[in-house]
């Protein structure tokens, strides 16, 4: 007896095996628009350029330390703690909120003088250095040297230095970066025009270097020994001049 399937089954595979070919067809549709979407063009054109802008920083760091010698170890303690604790205070009295205030560097050693091969203690040294930023020294300076001036009439003896730098160098950078991709952009044109060509979108950016001018050292090094501080001092005139910051970026441009 011949097997016969129904009619309404038949039809029904039948829509099925349609909708799947229509499925397939429309899948290789898309994965082919897809490829040519993603394809790179065959013509192109690589440039590099430099971006670079001077600016003036805005954050000051300054490196404050009391360094204090003595015959017993609990003298030199309370004497370097009571003086960098002052210095503190009165950088906190200027503003300077306490989380621009660290602890860099704390010793406290015996000092030994060595004959025969034996040493003998004969005092004690204790060295801190506390860290401080200064926030806005591009638009004024007057905070910046207060804290100097005043770090040293408080009890520093070791004032090693301020270094300039910017409190976000990306958005500097970032200005420098544009200022490369529109000079890439231009020498990009040029060059397709020489060419007899025309210029088109851009392919790929990278960035092929970066650089920003090393922090600007002021040179305040200056130290006393023992219990005693350097001499008070009138208040120094800081200038956080300019940097160089310097972006070099390389464009890839569709030409026709």
């Amino acid at each position: 007896m011949e097997n016969v399937l129904p009619k309404w089954l038949v039809t029904g595979l039948g829509g099925l095996l349609i909708a799947f070919v229509a499925l397939l067809v429309i899948q290789q549709s898309y994965n082919v628009k897809t490829l040519v979407k993603n394809q790179k063009p065959t013509n192109t054109i690589s440039v590099s350029a430099e971006g670079k802008i001077k600016a003036v920083p805005d954050l000051a760091t300054v490196s404050i330390g009391v360094m204090s010698q003595g015959a017993t170890a609990a003298a030199v303690k309370d004497s370097n703690n009571g003086k960098i604790n002052k210095i503190i205070d009165f950088i906190k009295a200027q503003g300077i909120p306490a989380e621009d205030i660290t602890t860099s560097q704390f010793s406290f050693y015996p000092q030994q003088d060595w004959q025969n091969g034996k040493g003998t203690i004969i005092g004690y040294q204790s060295d801190q250095t506390v860290s401080v930023k200064v926030k806005g020294v591009d638009k004024t300076q007057d905070v910046l040297e207060k804290v100097l001036d005043g770090a040293v009439n408080n009890g520093a003896n070791q004032i090693q230095g301020v270094s300039f730098s910017f409190e976000k160098p990306e958005d500097v950078q970032q200005e420098a970066r544009k200022q490369a991709i529109d000079n890439a952009k231009t020498k990009a044109q040029g060059l397709a025009q020489e060419a007899g060509l025309t210029l088109g979108k851009v392919v790929s950016i990278s960035e092929t270097n970066s650089a920003m001018g090393s922090p600007v050292m002021y040179n305040a090094v200056a130290s006393g020994l023992g219990g005693g501080g350097m001499d008070k001092s009138i208040a120094p005139n800081v200038e956080p001049g300019s940097q160089d910051i310097t972006e070099s970026m390389t464009v890839v441009f569709e030409v026709k």
